[in-house]
């Protein structure tokens, strides 16, 4: 009897012993030295077009900054876990949306190792076993991928597709402040060969951009352009600013720049009617309407005898503020932007950091570009006006850009629609150079135009 008890005694005090088994995802995310819970930042030099181009990876658990600097003239893309902004010469960040989004969410998770940290599951994502070394991994609003690992070090090797396809595969790992990084990054969402890694002390913060500040009500002259030109002025001088949504960057005309004693320095392009090749200055302050900005950069541009400006306020400086148009009282309003979504806009969405509207033109429905710097209602190539249908033509002329100039021609659209919003019949410039259907600065012979970038919004109120 008293062997008995003393069997039962030794079973409990086993059982009560016994560690409980592993959190295999606790293991994994400690074999890799808590990499999510780091600022890691990978770097490379290589040559771009005989020129010398350093590119920086930096990733703090799913938020990452992707920076490329050649000649002083740095771009790139910031990722905050859930949407994705460009950025160009003033690192003003603009929304930057592509059917990949989805993917990229959860990829973000997998790569940076924040899927295997309990604060992922915690803020909607999840984590399934997917097989040996395997796990099925979809962050909130993302889709469904697969995180396979190196079985003995628990690394990441590979990412899959919810159905076995490989779409991303991760080598060369190093190790920072304890923390995995992989040097070699291929496939079809994220392609990089860097050099070195470190792990910055500061937290990951998203680019600055331009500092903006608002005083007053923001009402402007608009002049009798064809095109929003509005009085400002820029290192105290009095100029002419160009108010155009389709240009990037905000660029300044050689004679300026050479009264304000800048010397243009760095290398960019400027894409227009024609391309050509450009520096650029820094100058401040810049005021229009409400607008302050204490510093910006700009390219810096040829005069343009036919448009009367000095100076461009392009897509990545439009981006901090928010426009109204309204041609019928001759004035122009540059305030601060609502901060949020509003009701009775028409919804922008953004590639490459510029904004784009739905347009109906006689029941055909495209994306296109809202450029205010075209004096258009609607503006096509001749690509896409061969589609059809195909109006007659009723005038002959020229299109006439920041870049220059290019013969067009014009018809007549019987029925236009922004959206919801009934235009009716409009004036259409067609040219050989344009790549993808224009809305511009001629809506505002239809209705007051209200450009909120930040609110994702451009609303046109008829007259």
């Amino acid at each position: 009897m008293r062997f008995a008890k003393r069997l039962a005694a030794l079973a409990a005090a086993v059982t009560l012993g016994a560690a409980a088994p592993a959190d295999p995802l606790a293991v994994a995310a400690a074999a890799n030295g808590h990499p999510a819970l780091r600022h890691v930042r990978g770097t490379t030099t290589r040559a771009i077009e005989g020129r010398r181009a350093v590119e920086t990876l930096d990733q703090q658990g799913t938020t990452r900054v992707f920076r490329r600097c050649v000649a002083e003239v740095c771009s790139g893309s910031w990722f905050d876990g859930t949407h994705r902004w460009a950025f160009g010469l003033n690192e003003v960040p603009l929304p930057d949306e592509d059917a990949s989004l989805p993917a990229w969410r959860t990829l973000a998770a997998i790569s940076s190792f924040a899927f295997a940290e309990p604060g992922f599951r915690a803020a909607g994502g999840s984590v399934e076993a997917a097989g040996r070394d395997a796990w099925l991994v979809r962050a909130r609003g993302g889709d469904p991928l697969i995180a396979r690992l190196d079985p003995v070090t628990h690394l990441l090797r590979s990412v899959a597709t919810e159905h076995g396809r490989e779409i991303q595969s991760y080598r060369r790992y190093v190790r920072t402040e304890g923390a995995a990084f992989a040097l070699e990054r291929h496939g079809e969402l994220e392609e990089f060969t860097l050099e070195t890694a470190s792990a910055p002390a500061e937290p990951l913060q998203p680019p600055a951009g331009a500092a903006v500040s608002f005083a007053g009500d923001g009402f402007a002259a608009l002049g009798t352009d064809a095109v929003p030109i509005v009085p400002c002025t820029l290192g105290g001088r009095a100029a002419r600013c160009l108010i155009d949504t389709g240009a990037t960057p905000s660029a300044v005309v050689l004679p300026l720049a050479e009264a304000l004693g800048l010397e243009p320095r760095g290398e960019l392009e400027i894409a227009g009617f024609s391309r050509f090749a450009t520096g650029f200055v820094e100058a401040g302050p810049l005021t229009f309407g409400a607008a302050r900005f204490a510093r910006a950069r700009f390219a810096v541009i040829p005069a343009v005898s036919a448009a009367r400006f000095d100076v461009v306020i392009g897509a990545d400086l439009l981006g901090e503020v928010r426009v109204v148009l309204d041609r019928a009282r001759g004035r122009a309003q540059i305030a601060a932007p609502h901060g949020g979504p509003h009701g009775g806009g028409v919804a922008l969405h953004f590639v490459g950091g510029v904004p784009h509207v739905e347009v109906t033109l006689d029941g055909r429905t495209a994306s296109a570009l809202f450029d205010s710097g075209d004096a258009s209602v609607v503006s096509l190539g001749y690509a896409e006006y061969r589609v059809g249908p195909q109006w007659p033509v009723v005038d002959r002329g020229q299109a006439v850009g920041v870049a220059g100039g290019t013969d067009a021609f014009f018809v007549t659209i019987p029925d236009v629609r922004l959206g919801p919003v009934l235009l009716g019949a409009a004036r259409a410039t067609v040219s050989r150079t344009q790549r993808e259907p224009h809305v511009g600065a001629g809506l505002g012979t239809k209705c007051v135009i209200e450009l909120d970038e930040a609110a994702g919004t451009l609303g046109c109120t008829p007259r």
